[in-house]
């Protein structure tokens, strides 16, 4: 950790004009938006530039942010499920063309052209939420699926894009049978320690998270604290700091956790979403990814929603490039956020 953070400092200190651009960018966002507090993470050019905290994580306490905050991750979790998947199909334990009646023995017949793919990129026609899904009630995975059985499918599998959280409780399960561990922890074992990403685990309202941030929520310009979901929902599931997405990021870059192979698949096999762009463009789904073009630069990010809670990873993919933002309030479009960013690190400021 020691040598990581040297190496911060004497990059940081080639790049004091985009840093300062950074940093007012980010206050005036903040008062924009009324935000309590978020961390910041950049990579340019395959090299770390910026990791800054800003603000607060627990106003009541009156505790800053810091490089060591610990957010929700809300969606941005999918890429982790993704990607366990594709590393089991890399070593042959899954493939994607598999259905899910194969790992689901007892589903409805009206299943039965679903494969893993179509959980991946929101194509499989399932309704976005099981219909016992409960956010502040615990319930085994196993039930939140069967529940859905009795549901009828939103459009013949495979015919066009629908975001579902169902899908990823599946792919969570499917982990777990082929794994023979609990999906937390082969996620754990496998994909976080493994790789020296200490802090990033599931998150529980229970387990004491040492610097987890709070999340807050403006209501009328007044704060309040944020409905705490009790629920594990797998695509949702993680809990993390800026300096865990950070080596990630430079993991997927060096190509340590996949295959460039499968991370390219990960990203071109995807379809259409109804979305598009703040500059207009198409938005495309891939297996836990979004995307889409920005400024004539290819983009991969996914955000992540929850009560008092917003995140985003932005990657540019042919700049090597990335920019990770982790906060406790409720951007009104953190793509807007995100995207400002990218014009200060791309001008380097100017």
């Amino acid at each position: 950790m020691k040598t990581f953070l040297v190496c911060i400092s004497v990059l940081a200190s080639s790049l004091s004009t985009a840093q300062d651009a950074v940093d007012k960018y980010i206050q005036t966002q903040m008062e924009k938006e009324k935000v309590v507090g978020l961390t910041v993470g950049i990579i340019k050019n395959g090299e770390i530039v910026k990791v800054k905290g800003y603000g607060k994580a627990n106003l009541e306490h009156n505790v800053a942010t810091s490089e060591n905050t610990v957010y929700k991750l809300a969606s941005v979790s999918k890429q982790f499920i993704a990607t366990a998947i594709m590393k089991m199909v890399e070593d042959r334990k899954l493939s994607l063309q598999d259905p899910v009646n194969k790992f689901f023995k007892d589903a409805p017949t009206h299943w039965r052209k679903i494969t893993i793919r179509h959980l991946l990129n929101h194509t499989s026609g399932l309704q976005r939420e099981s219909p016992a899904f409960e956010e502040m009630v615990e319930k085994p995975d196993s039930v939140l699926i069967k529940a859905a059985y009795q549901d009828t499918l939103a459009f013949p599998t495979g015919t066009r894009w629908q975001y579902c959280n169902l899908g990823y409780f599946m792919l969570a399960d499917i982990i777990r049978q082929k794994s023979g561990q609990p999906f937390p922890t082969y996620m754990r074992d496998e994909l976080f320690v493994k790789h020296g990403l200490l802090n990033t685990q599931t998150t529980s309202v229970k387990t004491i998270i040492p610097n987890r941030a709070d999340g807050y929520v403006n209501y009328k310009n007044v704060l309040l604290n944020a409905a705490d979901y009790i629920a594990l929902r797998p695509s949702g599931a993680f809990v993390s700091t800026i300096y865990d997405m950070l080596k990630w990021e430079m993991l997927l870059q060096q190509n340590k956790i996949l295959k460039e192979s499968s991370l390219k698949q990960m990203w071109s096999d995807n379809e259409k979403t109804p979305a598009v762009s703040t500059r207009g463009e198409p938005i495309y789904y891939g297996y836990g990814w979004r995307v889409t073009r920005y400024l004539n630069k290819d983009i991969v990010f996914h955000t992540g929603v929850l009560p008092g809670f917003r995140t985003i990873f932005y990657r540019i993919q042919d700049e090597k490039t990335a920019i990770i933002i982790l906060a406790n309030s409720e951007l009104s479009d953190i793509v807007k956020t995100a995207e400002g960013l990218a014009d200060v690190v791309l001008t380097n400021g100017k």
